[in-house]
């Protein structure tokens, strides 16, 4: 990289910083930092779920399984567009019926206290370790474009570059400031700024990529075999509806998600956000994974894991590959934020607050800021050591099947049945964790079997074959299958006690009025909204003046940008007046 792109890049760190600040003195109760006064519009709520789902890892991870093995990269993506459609069709807004300021507040209402305790700790070790992943990963893309002089104190001799170590660090401090000063609202604003300078960098690749591999024609006709096939490898299509499942639940039940549905004014919102999130995952995989893609046809021999960067950085001129670090960045800093927001919440107000219930609003929300700097250094600590875990495919997918979505289950479970109790929830996780480590185990020590029959063998076998497979079965359709029969052995009068608490919970909702959000906080969303595409139209203005190359790219991007700011500011113009305020 050049001056002009780490000038960029460190534009774009001072822009979220200014915008968690702007929310910082807005932050007077632990329901603004953790809920954002339950006032959230859906659209923010939906992008900021959006990219909450997205973080480099998109990038490194299925980027590579793109260049590795082709089209079945966009399968697996597609399918959580599926999965989100069918979550904001069921789920979405039966969350903000309930009522609850935190996930883990429903948890304590539906299963009881005891059962908070294990969802807290399993979720904050699973949740630490997939975060740790994508500050590794955007970590690993900053130390392949930054060489450092011999001797820098944040050099790593043997590559010469930024160490790995040092680029998580300077990340995830950065992303740690803004979370504790915003809350929430921060959260979701540096969602929105994100989710546009991810966008742009995205769509501005595929283009130039296309124009390096001669065409589009060129592209398809000297990819290897069965590069463009929905399914390749050990990605089934049982394997997708399997994922597809998992999603189903982990996006309408984990809680960084389950925090978005809480923060907007009505259930009809949630839906609303759930349903973006759904479009947007069916429309923009395939912008995504392009590149990867194609660079599979220009250099077959390169990293899988770097593909994306190695392609930024043969087609997109001086100060572009800035903006596309900053774009990674982006993803990453959305992914980390919404983790440390949500547990720091859970912390709060379902361990702090209930050992101090007579605790002011204003000592919560100071308890809150710590809780999220403790986790941040955490995740930070984790996120160093991730190359001794097996690397970041590995953690990603595991975490994903085995931990993350298994404890969703219960919770979407819990939503609709009147009978499946905290029993329910103990059995349920307790055969699946329990068999999900057996499963892993097995391959690993079967060598300690002497006399090992044909049968086992082959068994072994198979699993080492096809481990995402097989962990998807442990992680879905055990936990389903478990809680299906005891839902049928339930008596039909059975009516369990979390049931009943449920739904006073949710009659009190209805009956609670939504304190409105002062005025400037109204308009904070559409001006921070209006001001990124208008920076951003003029940084590649700008660099359409003084680069040689892509110029009528560049020019054409930055009207497109100042036309959408200009038409997104007179709308929210009309709405005002027609609000009459």
């Amino acid at each position: 990289m050049k001056t002009i792109d780490y000038s960029l890049i460190i534009v774009y760190f001072i822009g979220i910083l200014i915008v968690g600040m702007l929310f910082s003195s807005k932050m007077k109760s632990s329901k603004d930092l953790f809920a954002a006064g339950k006032n959230s519009p859906w659209w923010v709520s939906g992008l900021s779920t959006y990219m909450t789902l997205f973080s480099a890892g998109t990038f490194v991870v299925w980027g590579g399984i793109a260049y590795r093995l082709g089209f079945v990269a966009v399968s697996i993506l597609m399918v959580i567009g599926i999965a989100s459609i069918f979550v904001g069709k069921f789920v979405a807004g039966r969350w903000r019926e309930t009522g609850v300021d935190t996930p883990a507040e429903y948890v304590g209402i539906r299963f009881g206290k005891k059962t908070i305790s294990f969802y807290t700790i399993v979720g904050l070790v699973s949740r630490a370790m997939t975060t740790a992943v994508a500050l590794y990963a955007i970590a690993v893309l900053l130390a392949a474009l930054i060489p450092l002089p011999e001797n820098h104190i944040l050099r790593d001799p043997n590559t010469g570059n930024l160490s790995v170590a040092h680029g998580i660090i300077i990340v995830g401090v950065i992303t740690l400031i803004y979370t504790i000063a915003g809350g929430l609202w921060a959260v979701m604003m540096t969602d929105v700024v994100q989710f546009i300078v991810l966008c742009l960098m995205v769509v501005l690749l595929i283009p130039l990529s296309v124009k390096s591999v001669g065409g589009l024609t060129t592209f398809i006709e000297t990819a290897p075999k069965g590069f463009f096939s929905l399914v390749s490898g050990g990605y089934s299509f049982v394997w997708l509806i399997l994922w597809c499942v998992t999603y189903f639940f982990m996006v309408g039940g984990d809680w960084p998600f389950v925090q978005r549905y809480i923060s907007v004014p009505k259930p009809k919102d949630a839906k609303k956000a759930a349903y973006l999130v759904g479009v947007l995952y069916l429309i923009t995989p395939i912008l995504w994974m392009l590149p990867s893609l194609i660079y599979r046809v220009i250099n077959p021999n390169a990293d899988p894991e770097q593909s994306y960067i190695l392609i930024g950085q043969l087609v997109l001129p001086a100060g572009l590959i800035g903006l596309m670090m900053a774009a990674m960045l982006s993803a990453t800093m959305s992914m980390v934020s919404s983790m440390l927001n949500v547990f720091a919440g859970v912390l709060t107000h379902d361990v702090y607050h209930y050992y101090k219930p007579n605790a002011s609003e204003k000592k919560l929300v100071l308890v809150g800021r710590l809780f999220t700097l403790l986790f941040g250094i955490v995740t930070i600590g984790l996120a160093i050591l991730i190359p001794l875990f097996g690397g970041a495919e590995s953690v990603i997918v595991t975490f994903v099947t085995l931990v993350i979505g298994p404890l969703a289950i219960p919770s979407i479970w819990g939503l609709f049945s009147k009978k499946i109790t905290q029993k329910a929830v103990w059995i349920s996780l307790g055969t699946t964790y329990v068999t999900g480590i057996i499963v892993r185990s097995a391959p690993s020590i079967s060598g300690l079997f002497i006399n090992q029959r044909d049968g086992i063998r082959n068994i072994i076998s198979y699993m080492q074959s096809n481990v995402e497979l097989i962990d998807a079965i442990v992680g879905m359709v055990l936990p389903i299958t478990i809680l299906t029969i005891m839902e049928l052995k339930g008596r039909r009068k059975d009516i369990s006690e979390g049931w009943k608490q449920l739904l006073v919970s949710t009659d009190k909702s209805k009956n609670e009025e939504v304190q409105m959000p002062s005025a400037s906080l109204l308009k904070l969303p559409a001006l921070i909204l209006v001001s990124s595409l208008g920076i951003l139209g003029i940084i590649l203005g700008g660099l359409a003046m003084v680069l040689k190359s892509d110029q009528n790219i560049l020019t054409l991007f930055a009207s497109i940008l100042f036309a959408s700011a200009i038409l997104i500011y007179a709308a929210y113009i009309l709405n005002e007046k027609k609000l009459g305020k």
